[in-house]
């Protein structure tokens, strides 16, 4: 028999996009499919269309209504309440391809538990037709998935989280969604999950759509709370990192990740920056780590990081 994929969507006032979202999970050409859908707190008239959908899909859709308490606690009902072998994450306002779950399912059809699937991603605005793809290194098979998270953080690149599809085996093997990050909660999370698997296989046809986020969501991205939260994100992928390999390339990936952060925060929230500057010194390389591309990495070298920084938004 097909085993059963749960397909978790929390939402909160996306009334917008929802159906959208829905009709894309609604597609999918694997058969066996369950939809968890947790409203948190919805007051834009999201809860309204969910019962809809629910009452027209019963053999299909499960309806959670519950207060507001973020996505990680949303997201974490809807895996408490799967009974699906394999799990789908789906942002309220993203897209699947029609045949991402069956593609991906035969991937992993006859291998252990702790095997993930990933697939690429592309970004839309309003027309999933007129998408934008991106050539990511990230994009291919990982016999050992510690060498993904080492593109991932030395390059600078992310993987969408409704990419991956899991076993729930191995979802409860690295632990729920962290309630206490407000952002990037699901890098967090991912990189848990990435080292339990044993492996990472990519399915070159499947896809999915990331809606570019609006004005709203990158503000709220920028406020000292969500900095707060990302600067805690990575101190979790040193904690978690170091536990599974503690050598050179690591310290440097997490070095980087810190300037990264330096680099979206500068100049703003003085006092989160110098406790990220701690956090790099505490690694004492014996040379400098640069991030960025070549020219931002040149003007590194000839000014300081920094400063480099300072040159950039000048520039704008």
């Amino acid at each position: 028999m097909m085993p059963l994929v749960s397909i978790i969507i929390p939402v909160y006032n996306k009334a917008a996009f929802i159906r959208e979202t829905l009709d894309s999970a609604l597609a999918q050409t694997y058969p066996n499919t369950e939809i968890i859908l947790v409203d948190d707190g919805s007051s834009d008239g999201s809860l309204k269309i969910l019962e809809k959908y629910a009452e027209d899909f019963p053999e299909k859709i499960r309806l959670i209504a519950q207060k507001n308490a973020g996505v990680s606690p949303a997201t974490n009902k809807g895996i408490q309440m799967a009974k699906g072998e394999y799990i789908q994450f789906l942002d309220a306002d993203d897209l699947l391809s029609p045949e991402k779950i069956e593609l991906q399912m035969r991937l992993l059809e006859d291998k252990n538990k702790r095997t993930m699937c990933s697939c690429e991603w592309v970004t839309f605005l309003d027309d999933p037709e007129r998408h934008q793809r991106w050539n990511l290194r990230i994009f291919k098979d990982y016999s050992n998935p510690v060498h993904m998270v080492m593109d991932l953080y030395h390059h600078g690149e992310m993987m969408q989280p409704g990419v991956f599809l899991c076993s729930k085996e191995l979802i409860l093997r690295a632990g729920l969604w962290d309630e206490s990050l407000t952002i990037n909660q699901d890098g967090e999370f991912f990189l848990r999950v990435m080292l339990q698997a044993k492996e990472v296989l990519f399915e070159s046809s499947a896809k999915v759509f990331y809606r570019k986020p609006g004005v709203t969501n990158v503000s709220q991205q920028k406020s000292y709370r969500a900095s707060q939260s990302l600067l805690e994100s990575y101190r979790c992928y040193e904690r978690e990192l170091l536990k599974k390999e503690n050598s050179e390339r690591v310290r440097e990936a997490l070095a980087k990740n810190y300037m990264r952060f330096i680099y979206v925060t500068y100049p703003k929230y003085p006092d989160l920056i110098k406790e990220a500057e701690k956090e790099i010194k505490k690694f004492a390389f014996t040379k400098p780590v640069h991030i960025g591309g070549p020219k931002f990495q040149q003007i590194s070298k000839w000014i300081g990081f920094k400063n480099a920084v300072r040159v950039k938004r000048w520039l704008g």
